[in-house]
């Protein structure tokens, strides 16, 4: 099977059993490969973009038809989303929430013009070049804009130094390094008047991390 189209960065296409929930572009998602598994990856609160009344937590209430992470440029490539690995009743659906990812585990073949990342395991570098993906909303086509690492928010997050732009809609892109490799996640954005400034904090890779371990804890005890 042959593509002209390379997919780095796609949308969430959400339905839900009530399809006047459905949203075809609630953010932007990636497939992330963490050790011999491949998961959806997009961040938790766009939630508030796609989701029931009933939704008060992190938890779609089995009311969720189907999750696809699409691309917008070739419709060949799209790749249907299983289990929400972080799924928990207990916790709120608040902003800003805590450990902005959502993780999927993948229901379907992936198709091969879909970049698969990895995580990089080496720390950042104070001012180090990064990139973010995503879909602006309105968007065919992907952006991919360039910043500079300047260090970690009191939350633990990436801050990041990045042009201003309307980036409303790029919600759960990747950010990476020169090499390609995952950072952090697009997370919280804004421009800030009395700055003058782009506020830019991905998520960081801890809260992920930690899902992945206790995910492998519960898996070795059974």
């Amino acid at each position: 099977m042959t593509y002209a189209q390379v997919d780095s960065v796609l949308v969430c296409d959400v339905h839900y059993k009530n399809a006047k929930y459905d949203n075809p572009h609630a953010g932007s998602g990636f497939l992330l490969k963490y050790k011999t598994k491949v998961y959806g990856i997009t961040a938790k609160h766009v939630l508030f973009f796609a989701k029931s009344d009933s939704m008060k937590a992190i938890h779609f209430n089995n009311e969720l038809a189907s999750w696809t992470f699409q691309s917008k440029t070739d419709e060949r490539n799209s790749v249907l989303a299983g289990k929400l690995i972080n799924e928990n009743i207990k916790e709120a659906l608040v902003m800003p929430p805590k450990g902005d990812w959502l993780i999927f585990e993948i229901k379907a073949q992936i198709p091969p013009n879909i970049v698969i990342y990895t995580l990089r395991e080496k720390p950042l570098k104070e001012n180090e070049e990064l990139h973010f993906l995503g879909y602006p909303y309105g968007n065919t086509t992907p952006i991919r804009v360039e910043g500079f690492f300047t260090g970690f928010t009191a939350d633990k997050n990436l801050s990041m130094d990045v042009p201003q732009g309307k980036y409303g809609g790029c919600s759960g892109g990747p950010v990476i390094d020169k090499d390609g490799k995952v950072v952090g996640l697009v997370s919280m954005g804004y421009f800030n008047e009395k700055a003058n400034k782009m506020i830019f904090e991905p998520a960081s890779l801890d809260y992920f991390k930690t899902v992945m371990s206790q995910l492998e804890d519960t898996q070795n005890k059974r």
